[in-house]
């Protein structure tokens, strides 16, 4: 498993986010496959862009008419509050949510959703503007989904399922997604952010292994370990997840395939079935 040393800030702006909001295909394939280390506890102050950046920023307090509030400092809040991301990411960020609208329609429209932070700063995707983190979800018929109460470790598994599902609508739309299974940082909140688009399943990558290994055990009772290494017995859950979803072509070179999948997963995960 290698991990990039090259700086990711590089891979949000021109032509490479560009490319990555299309979902293309033929973007840095090897970069594409590392994962990021990531410091995502961000302070309040961090918060506040710099004189350098600020120009490049759009400010924001909602996603396509969604709120987005903050709930680090005082749980349950709903005052509103300026967010600031890079246009290019703004628009990424509509996308995804109609996503999550149109994939989880059983649960009604989007009451609002709770970040930890998108631009803030200090080094890295969220000091480019181009990076989210998700608290929680409400839905107006009243299901919620949790990262801040650490739900992928629920003991329910109507819970863990619909994590996933929000999981792999973030993964629809963004190349790197960190969640509570690829390590003790996410555990708390679900990373995503543009760098090294396209998206794709990429067997090198720890985040996209220890998520494929999660769908597997959670959606088929697979007993895989959950250790980020895409070997022999990955393969054939992988494969056997693919197979009973139907999905033909291949997710890892296709981004389109990979996002139909992804697709399938979310619809069984919202609906609490399992494949």
């Amino acid at each position: 498993m290698f991990e990039n040393n090259v700086s990711r800030r590089g891979f949000v702006t021109g032509a490479a986010a560009v490319a990555g909001l299309a979902g293309l295909s033929t973007i840095a394939p090897g970069l594409a496959g590392a994962d990021p280390k990531i410091g995502d506890q961000h302070r309040e102050e961090e918060f506040a862009a710099s004189d350098v950046s600020a120009a490049a920023l759009m400010t924001f307090q909602k996603i396509d008419g969604t709120p987005v509030y903050y709930w680090r400092s005082n749980r349950g809040n709903t005052t509103a509050r300026n967010w600031q991301a890079t246009d290019a990411f703004y628009n990424a960020l509509v996308a995804w949510i109609r996503d999550l609208r149109s994939l989880s329609s059983s649960y009604g429209s989007i009451s609002y959703i709770v970040s930890a932070g998108f631009y803030v700063n200090k080094a890295g995707q969220h000091g480019a503007g181009t990076a989210m983190d998700l608290d929680h979800v409400r839905w107006s018929g009243g299901n919620t989904i949790s990262p801040l109460d650490r739900a992928h470790a629920s003991g329910t598994a109507s819970v863990r399922k619909r994590y996933l599902a929000t999981e792999a609508v973030c993964r629809r739309r963004f190349r790197y997604v960190l969640d509570g299974w690829y390590n003790a940082d996410h555990a708390d909140h679900i990373h995503a952010d543009f760098g090294g688009m396209p998206v794709r399943a990429v067997k090198d990558s720890e985040s996209d292994t220890k998520f494929v290994q999660a769908v597997c055990n959670n959606f088929r009772g697979s007993g895989l370990a959950i250790d980020g290494i895409w070997g022999p017995a990955t393969t054939s859950a992988f494969n056997g997840l693919k197979s009973a979803l139907a999905v033909t072509g291949d997710p890892h070179t296709s981004s389109s395939v990979w996002q139909s999948m992804l697709s399938k997963i979310a619809t069984k995960g919202f609906a609490n079935q399992n494949i």
